[in-house]
C-alpha cells in the first residue's frame, strides 16, 4: 500500500506517534499553525506569565543555583543558557552529558556556551560502558545514541536532586515541534513518564542493558531519580519551548556573537549546517531511521522551514529525494572501528531494521522506497 504523506509538510504516516486530521494534515503542522499561523490560538502572554511564576518560585526555593540548563553546546542550548541568565535573570548551572563521538567543532562551541558566563558540569560516563551501550543501542533498536538520550534526560535531574536545584529547563518541546500524542502536545512537565515514553528510549529500558558486562552500578546515573524524593523537594523539569516560540534560525544568528560556529557543510542526509555539530555519526542513526520509517533528518529540517513559509513543499520534496537517508561511507568505517565490528556486521545490523512494507532493493542491491514520495 502506498504511504500517505501530510498535505502540508513531508512527514509520512509511518512516523511513530504522528496523527493526521480529516484534511490530511499532521499534528506537527497543526501545532505550528497554532504557534505561528493566522489562528495564533496559543496565548503566549499567558504562557510567558506562567513561566515567570515558575521562575519566581525557583528563586525563592534556592540559595544559589536556581535552575539547571542541560546544554550540549548546540545553537539552541547556547541560546537557552543566554536567555535564562540574561533575559530571565536566573543563576543557571549548565550540565552537559558527554557525546561519545564529540567533534572538534562541538568542543569549541561548548566553550562558546560557557563564555556567556555560567558555571558548568561536563559529565562523562565510563567510556568502556558507553561503548557497550552504544553497541547495544545500535544492535537492538537501531540507535547508537540511545545512551546519549537517556544521559541528557537523567543526569541533569540527578544533579538537581543532589544539589537541591528546583528547576530543570530543557529547550524545545519535541512533541510541539515534531508531532506526537495529542495529550502531550501542551504538556509542559518533563518527568519519568515523559522520558520513558517520548524521550528517545525507543522502548529500550535501562534494565534491558544489564548483562555479564554491564552491571547496575555501572549505569545507576542513567536511572531516573527517586520520584517521591523529587516531588518532596519540589523539583520540576520543563521545556522552554512550552512557554515561548521556539525559533532555531533566530537562535543561530544570535549565538554567533559568542563565537558559535556552524559546520562547513551539512552532514550526509542533512540539509542544514547548523545542527548536530557535536555528533560525528549522526548520519548513521538517521540512515536507520530512514530505512525504518521512510524519512530522515533532511525531512525533519525542511518540514520546519515549510511550516515557517521559508520554502515550498514542492522544492523541499525535490531536495529530500536527493539527500534524505544518505550516509558518509568514511563515517561507517570510523564507526565500525570504534565498535570493533566488521563492515559486513554493520550492514547486517542496519538491514535488520529495514521496513519491507515500504522498501525494496533495486537492481544495484540498494534499498529504495517502493513508491515515489509525493
Amino acid at each position: 500500500m502506498k504511504t500517505r504523506y501530510c498535505k502540508n509538510c513531508l512527514f509520512p504516516e509511518t512516523k511513530p506517534d504522528l496523527y493526521f486530521d480529516k484534511n490530511g494534515v499532521c499534528d506537527a503542522c497543526i501545532s505550528a499553525e497554532r504557534k505561528h499561523g493566522k489562528s495564533n490560538s496559543v496565548d503566549w502572554k499567558v504562557k510567558n506569565k506562567f513561566f515567570n511564576e515558575l521562575l519566581d518560585k525557583a528563586r525563592k526555593k534556592s540559595n544559589f543555583y536556581n535552575c539547571i540548563v542541560p546544554g550540549s553546546g548546540g545553537k539552541d542550548s547556547t541560546w537557552q543558557v543566554y536567555a535564562m541568565k540574561h533575559i530571565h535573570k536566573m543563576n543557571p548551572l549548565v550540565v552537559t552529558f558527554d557525546q561519545f563521538d564529540q567533534t572538534g567543532l562541538g568542543i569549541r562551541n561548548l566553550e562558546a556556551l560557557k563564555s556567556i558566563g555560567v558555571d558548568h558540569i561536563h559529565f562523562s560516563l565510563n567510556p568502556n560502558i558507553v561503548k557497550l551501550l552504544v553497541k547495544k543501542g545500535f544492535e537492538i533498536v537501531g540507535d547508537p545514541y540511545w545512551v546519549n538520550h537517556v544521559g541528557i534526560f537523567s543526569v541533569p535531574m540527578h544533579v538537581a536532586n543532589n544539589f537541591n536545584i528546583p528547576l530543570v529547563v530543557y529547550g524545545e518541546n519535541p512533541i510541539f515541534e515534531y508531532g506526537g500524542p495529542i495529550k502531550d502536545r501542551d504538556n509542559y512537565i518533563f518527568d519519568k513518564r515523559w522520558r520513558q515514553e517520548l524521550g528517545g528510549m525507543r522502548g529500550l529500558r535501562e534494565e534491558d542493558m544489564l548483562d555479564s558486562e554491564i552491571k547496575l552500578d555501572d549505569i545507576k546515573i542513567l536511572l531516573w531519580p527517586d520520584e517521591k524524593e523529587l516531588k518532596k523537594k519540589g523539583i520540576l523539569g520543563t521545556f522552554y519551548g512550552s512557554f515561548f516560540k521556539w525559533e532555531p534560525q533566530k537562535h543561530t544568528e544570535f549565538v554567533k556573537k559568542f563565537g558559535w560556529k556552524e559546520r562547513k557543510e551539512a552532514q550526509s542526509g542533512s540539509y542544514l549546517k547548523t545542527e548536530n555539530c557535536d555528533m560525528e555519526f549522526i548520519d548513521i542513526r538517521e540512515r536507520i531511521k530512514f530505512l525504518k520509517y521512510g524519512y530522515g533528518r533532511a525531512t525533519d529540517q525542511l518540514n520546519i522551514l515549510i511550516r515557517q513559509k521559508k520554502i515550498s513543499r514542492l522544492k523541499a520534496l525535490k531536495i529530500v529525494k536527493k539527500i534524505d537517508g544518505k550516509v558518509d561511507k568514511k563515517n561507517i568505517k570510523k564507526f565500525c572501528n570504534y565498535l570493533g565490528i566488521t563492515i559486513t556486521k554493520y550492514e547486517n545490523i542496519v538491514d535488520s531494521f529495514v521496513n519491507h512494507e515500504i522498501f525494496v532493493k533495486d537492481n544495484k542491491g540498494e534499498w529504495r522506497l517502493k513508491f515515489e514520495r509525493d
